[in-house]
């Protein structure tokens, strides 16, 4: 067995001692690796500039590195990343700047050994390494210049001396960096050597105080050599040469570095040397359960396709009627992994790098001429060239593919190669987690309790025994019925516990569909629900940048796809019970309803009523985790009193009753945490029931209750987008006692307020309304704007300000893409409809609420045009003419036609749907009591179409429950000017077909 070296190499006797115990699991294979390996740490400057990673990696490569630690790595956010045979581990800033930052560059075989990777902040990163026969602990570091205070410089050392405390004190650590400090020349202490550099400054008594305090050796001052292996920084003039990047090590593992030196002949255009030692350690890899991926497109093709379905029609042999369902779902289990395995693994594909032989040759030959500046500059000349023209030809090379994928109407990977052009693909990120005391958790099994103690207070209620369901009624499940379900099933979706993907479920047919519909019937009529499916996993994504506590991640379930067929197929049989008993306000998870809806209907509504001095007093309520904290016992009850058979009851019943969850943490689950509150997240069921839930309370809350808006004579005063409410009232009085009872039984049924995030707002003409709404004795703060689902509600109810934000969150996601826009490799017409895919829908959001102004058209026009002269490159100091403009784009304006057709189109659509949206044609027609004031009206939602379509607010009605009329309007739209409603054409008629559709 390998142990560190106890040769005497540092000048003083051995202190290594016992090492402690050995601190790795027993399902870990030893790698073979020599028992010394080479550690650096160098100050890059940037690795954000094309071709630097490719450099520092030839670099490495050149002097045998194993571990590369970066100072100044300037990548934003954290996370992961593989070039050719290495793995990136980085850690930034987390609000996207290209500054600081910190990483570690690994060969790709050892990068097996890493136990952990902690991004601890955009100065700090921490690695985690298995060996033997104690673990190492890396803490790279980069610490603030001159330029900033000693206060930055002493929070750097107090967040690591935190991490210090939580690493165990047998193992090795080892912190290293540029720390821009000065310890001199001559021993002090015993924790410095005689071989540093100059004078010391004020900066090295602050790093000597740490490192004493802390018991570390600076080992690079304890390694006698000349001068050009000491300095590890030179000055611009090339004549001031200094010593202030360091590795420091824990005293009792001093003796394990057996050199350490600076290499001043490598070159990445720094000013600063890579620093580097010789560890006698022998590292272990880490078992990793490694994730098993299916390339399930592969079925598009026929042949595969063709032999998938035959593969599957061996699920019935052997298989008897009275075989137990476990048993089954087990026999599918089987046949599904052995048809991924023969014939769904994806091909190998690597992504070829642009970075070419010759721009590496060049860096050498750069690097060898690194001592003749006006050399070094040439060469580094024809390197920026040879990059650029690389990644040019790359470019054109993804342009091409994308034009390929266009043609063929491959929109997946149409999309793919375009976010892979654009810059924005998915790396795989870190998040570090922090315990209650904001201490950050580093084990692994810490972890795992952590998480696995978060889900337990977060779903943990005093929860009844299971209901009694008297009933027993409900008919068979029918084979036609799964057909539909397995129709409806979104493809690509993440696995649950069983594994078993939608994808092949839906090539069952024949006699395997009626096995299935014989499985489900089982199920159905005892109500018991299999293992596999009450089981199901958390994964956590962080809600905001920066997330370190549980409650900064939201939790995502993956259940069983068989479930979620299963549930489908229920589903189809309670819902239109379900959504009867759920009140028209209520704009979420309904059919033919959602944000546009409700959207409109707030707008509108709160419009009309400023219209007529009627002023409103509105409350945004915000529940605290609404959908974690239904309680079960009487969520059966609101379902019952629904009238649903007993057996969808039962099957409800018993999948809450005893379902169970885990947390999934890089390929590990924490143990099983019962589930005993909450709707099922992910699952098909769970918005019907919330629904049914929700409106429960608030009838109960709101019953006998005359308070709100008076409208067509009855009284409205709750807008909900499932959770999302609104509560208004015509006076502060009646607007208090709406939010008690809402609070009271809302808290009934277990859902509680959240105070500092619920608003109240005033909407009126008048200036001098005071007051504010209470909760439980504690005042609301009263707001002028207010963002409710993603768009901007304000107390003067103007949709300029709303509009402007939409034009800058456009803007933004244009300029995200603007590679791919301004490229002169795509055409036209490709890029026109990646426009409209990627910022047009991002500005039309809430587009059929929207009242525009003379100056708000401007401003959509305007940035229309912007736009345009981006995307064919034309300067700000070119005079050319918007006219010119679109006719080199081939177009006319879109903009604000598609805000004109698209109001227009939606007016028809409550129009002619007086079932649906009766509400809303209500709130669109109906009588509002109040009186104008004197003066000019302002402009409504209304009179926008009545502006543009040069119709009455009468004419405007009788066209709208008439398609061919709509359509006639349309065109006219579209065509740039106005026809009669008697005049008609084909095209006016496949627009009404299509409306019709």
């Amino acid at each position: 067995m390998a142990t560190l070296s106890t040769k005497f190499n540092s000048g003083v006797s051995s202190s290594i001692g016992s090492p402690g115990g050995t601190v790795v699991s027993e399902d870990m294979d030893k790698i073979k690796w020599q028992k010394q390996i080479k550690i650096a740490t160098w100050n890059v400057k940037t690795m954000s500039q094309a071709g630097k990673i490719n450099n520092a990696i030839k670099e490495m490569q050149r002097m045998k590195l194993d571990i590369l630690g970066i100072s100044e790595m300037r990548w934003p956010g954290t996370g992961i990343k593989n070039e050719d045979d290495y793995t990136v581990y980085y850690s930034g800033t987390t609000d996207n700047t290209y500054k600081y930052g910190v990483g570690f560059i690994i060969e790709k075989e050892m990068a097996k050994c890493v136990k952990n990777f902690i991004p601890l902040t955009e100065r700090i990163a921490l690695l985690q390494l298995n060996s033997k026969p104690v673990n190492i602990n890396l803490i790279q570091i980069y610490a603030p210049t001159t330029d900033h205070g000693d206060e930055e410089v002493e929070q750097l050392y107090s967040q690591v001396s935190k991490i210090i405390q939580t690493l165990p004190k047998h193992e090795i650590m080892m912190i290293m960096g540029d720390f821009n400090a000065k310890l001199g020349k001559g021993r002090m202490g015993e924790h410095i050597g005689d071989w540093g550099l100059g004078e010391r400054n004020d900066r090295g008594d602050m790093l000597s105080t740490f490192a004493a305090e802390h018991n570390l050796i600076v080992s690079n001052t304890f390694f006698q050599h000349r001068t050009s292996r000491l300095y590890t920084w030179k000055s611009p003039d090339r004549r001031t040469r200094n010593q202030i990047d360091f590795v420091l090590i824990n005293q009792r593992f001093r003796n394990s570095i057996t050199d350490m030196r600076t290499y001043p002949g490598a070159d990445i255009r720094s000013d600063h040397n890579p620093l580097i030692g010789n560890i006698r350690i022998r590292l272990k890899k880490v078992a990793k359960k490694q994730v098993k991926r299916y390339d399930y497109r592969k079925l598009k093709d026929t042949n595969t396709k063709n032999i998938v379905k035959r593969k599957l029609e061996t699920i019935l042999q052997g298989q008897e009627n009275e075989t137990a369902v476990d048993d089954d779902l087990k026999s599918l289990q089987n046949v599904i992994k052995k048809v991924q395995e023969e014939h769904l693994k994806p091909d190998k594909n690597m992504r070829k790098s642009w970075m070419t032989e010759e721009i590496l040759e060049l860096m050498e030959i750069r690097r060898i001429h690194k001592n003749n500046p006006t050399l070094y500059k040439a060469i580094q000349k024809q390197v920026r060239i040879k990059i650029r023209s690389a990644k040019e030809a790359e470019k054109l090379e993804k342009c091409i593919e994308i034009e390929i994928c266009q043609a063929k109407f491959d929109s997946f990977n149409l999309h793919k190669k375009v976010k892979e052009m654009a810059g924005i693909t998915k790396r795989k990120t870190i998040n570090v987690l922090t315990d209650e005391q904001g201490i950050v958790v580093l084990d692994k099994e810490n972890i795992k309790k952590t998480w696995e103690q978060y889900i337990k207070e977060l779903f943990h209620d005093v929860r009844t025994d299971p209901p009694t369901i008297d009933k027993h009624d409900g008919p068979q499940i029918l084979k036609s019925e799964i057909e539909v379900a397995l129709k409806n099933a979104k493809d690509r979706k993440a696995l649950g516990p069983d594994e078993i993907p939608v994808e092949i479920l839906k090539l069952l047919e024949g006699e395997n569909m009626e096995w299935l519909a014989r499985l489900f019937n089982k199920i159905y009529d005892s109500g018991i629900i299999p293992q596999e499916w009450i089981k199901s996993e958390f994964v956590i994504l962080p809600k905001k940048p920066n997330a370190r506590k549980c409650s900064d991640f939201r939790t995502i379930s993956l259940m069983s796809h068989l479930l979620k067929i299963f549930l489908k197929v229920i589903h189809g049989r309670i819902f239109k019970l379900c959504e009867e008993q759920v009140s028209e306000s209520q704009f979420g998870f309904r059919r033919a309803v959602g944000t546009r809806e409700a959207l409109f209907s707030i707008q509108v509504l709160f419009q009309r009523c400023r219209d007529v001095n009627c002023d409103i007093y509105a409350c945004f309520v915000d529940y605290q985790k609404a959908f974690d904290r239904v309680q079960h016992s009487k969520m059966i009850k609101a379902l019952q009193e629904t009238g649903l058979d007993g057996k969808d009851l039962k099957i409800i019943a018993n999948l809450y009753w005893n379902q169970v969850s885990s947390v999934k943490l890089e390929g590990e689950n924490t143990n099983n945490v019962q589930i005993l509150r909450g709707v099922r997240q992910g699952c098909v069921l769970s918005p019907v029931i919330f629904n049914v839930y929700s409106e429960h309370i608030l009838k109960e809350a709101l019953q006998d209750m005359e308070a709100g808006i008076l409208l067509n004579g009855e009284r409205i005063n709750n807008i909900r987008y499932a959770d999302d409410t609104v509560i208004f009232a015509d006076s502060f009085e009646s607007l208090q006692n709406l939010m008690d009872r809402v609070t009271l039984y809302s808290r009934k049924y277990g859902l509680d307020v959240n105070i500092s995030k619920t608003k109240c707002m005033v909407i009126s003409k008048k200036q001098d309304i005071y007051g504010t709404i209470f909760i439980d004795g504690t005042p609301l703060e009263r707001v002028k704007q207010y963002t409710y689902l993603g768009t901007n509600v304000n107390d003067d109810w103007d949709h300029s300000r709303e509009i402007r934000i939409r034009i800058e969150k456009a803007r933004a996601a244009f300029i995200k893409m603007k590679k791919v826009f301004t490229s002169h490799d795509l055409q036209l017409s490709t890029k026109l409809r990646l426009l409209r895919c990627y910022v047009f829908s991002i500005l039309f959001y809430g587009v059929e609420s929207w009242t525009l102004t003379e100056a708000s058209s401007k401003k959509l026009d305007a940035f229309e045009m912007w736009l345009y002269r981006r995307i064919l490159r034309i300067p700000w100091t070119a005079k050319v003419t918007n006219k010119d403009v679109l006719r080199r784009m081939k177009k006319e304006m879109e903009v604000l036609n598609t805000v004109k057709v698209r109001k227009l189109q939606y007016l028809g659509h409550i129009m002619r749907n007086e079932n649906r949206y009766f509400l809303l044609q209500n709130i669109i027609q109906g009588k509002v009591y109040g009186a104008r004031g004197p003066g000019r009206r302002r402009i409504s939602w209304l009179k926008n179409l009545r502006t543009w379509f040069n119709q009455s607010t009468t004419q405007l009605f009788r066209a709208a429950v008439n398609k061919v009329q709509i359509a006639n309007m349309i065109a006219n739209i579209r065509n740039g000017y106005r026809l009669n409603s008697t005049r008609r054409s084909s095209a006016v008629y496949r627009i009404a077909h299509l409306l019709g559709k």
